[in-house]
């Protein structure tokens, strides 16, 4: 069996080549819709450029507020509730539970995409309610795991942690960049509206969230986790197999109605 560094390793290797692979195609998109207009010396230029820009290793390189995400991310999340680090409604039917690391890109592509639209219809029409839990795989330094982590979860004691999840996901910077520091989780923080700052500031360093983040850990281990994001889907019906990767709704969809009972399939 391969070592918790050798897994890590994998897991690495493979959000690497994703986000080289999905940063390739839209580079081939782009060219294809500057070729219709351009000439072919142009969009050479314009390839060596984009290549140039981006390192070619299609990796964010940096991880500065957007007042337009966090406007983004409250219009998705608004009049949804929330308790600690559940999104919706209590009485759900189906529970899906994501295991992730926020500093995982693999993970913003799946919160992005399929989680986006998860929440739009399943979450905000009650069908649905969403779990998040914390494993450890792209964060090289386990204390600054715990630290982010931590400040999400103290984020739910306001009602809030999803805002701070789903911000971390749309700021996150270059893996192994070190950007996860004291200010940028402030600059989170200080973009969700209505969460009071001091109150989580004094939050964030308490101790009651940082032994959760410790015991989903725990609790990932003994169920065998370990790649993010891992999404455990549970309803009437019982579990579904668990799904990782950046998976599509249409997969995502499909788990759900595996474990709903019978009638209550989405309209």
């Amino acid at each position: 069996m391969a070592s918790r560094a050798e897994q890590k390793a994998a897991a690495k290797a493979e959000r690497e080549a994703l986000e080289q692979a999905h940063a390739a195609a839209a580079r081939r998109a782009r060219l294809v819709r500057l070729g219709g207009g351009l000439g072919v010396a142009v969009v050479v230029v314009i390839a060596l450029i984009i290549i140039s820009s981006s390192g070619g290793g299609g990796k964010k390189t940096s991880a500065a507020p957007s007042n337009v995400t966090a406007t983004a991310v409250t219009a998705t999340l608004v009049g949804i509730p929330q308790t600690a680090t559940t999104l919706g409604s209590s009485t759900a039917p189906v529970t899906v539970t994501e295991w992730g690391d926020l500093e995982c890109p693999i993970c913003a592509d799946f919160a992005q995409n399929a989680e986006n639209n998860l929440i739009s219809s399943d979450v905000r029409s009650g069908r649905v309610k969403l779990v998040y839990r914390s494993l450890q795989t792209a964060t090289q330094d386990p204390g600054i795991f715990v630290t982010q982590q931590a400040a999400a979860y103290a984020a739910g004691a306001q009602a809030r942690a999803w805002n701070f999840i789903e911000l971390f996901y749309n700021e996150q910077g270059a893996e192994d960049s070190g950007y996860v520091t004291a200010s940028y989780l402030d600059g989170l923080a200080k973009q969700i509206p209505g969460l009071n700052y001091a109150k989580w500031l004094s939050a964030s360093t308490l101790s009651t969230y940082s032994n959760g983040v410790t015991a989903d850990e725990q609790d990932a281990a003994k169920a065998g986790f370990n790649s993010t994001p891992t999404i455990v889907v549970v309803g009437p019906k019982g579990s579904a197999q668990p799904i990782t990767g950046a998976v599509d709704y249409a997969t995502l969809e499909q788990a759900i109605q595996s474990v709903s009972a019978a009638g209550s399939a989405k309209s």
